[in-house]
């Protein structure tokens, strides 16, 4: 969907930071929010990447720029467990 170019492009641009895949930066991201994702693994190299995500520490403001990104998509980001940030 083009409506998620833009969050990314940001994941992307997170992950050169830390050397990561814009789905490690995601889940850093979730981490960061206050969540505990729970990622189905079937190969040692998955583990390594989670392990590497939860090791991801997101400065407040990609935090915000994430959000507001997330946002502008239009895919509610917030889950009903989840407190407002």
């Amino acid at each position: 969907m083009k409506e998620l170019i833009a969050l990314i492009d940001e994941l992307k641009m997170i992950g050169t930071r830390f050397d990561a895949s814009p789905a490690q930066v995601a889940t850093a991201w979730a981490i960061a929010k206050g969540t505990l994702p729970i990622i189905g693994v079937t190969k040692v190299h998955q583990v390594e990447e989670a392990a590497k995500a939860a090791q991801i520490e997101l400065t407040a403001d990609e935090i915000s720029q994430l959000e507001r990104l997330g946002d502008e998509t239009g895919v509610n980001t917030l889950r009903e467990w989840e407190k407002e940030m």
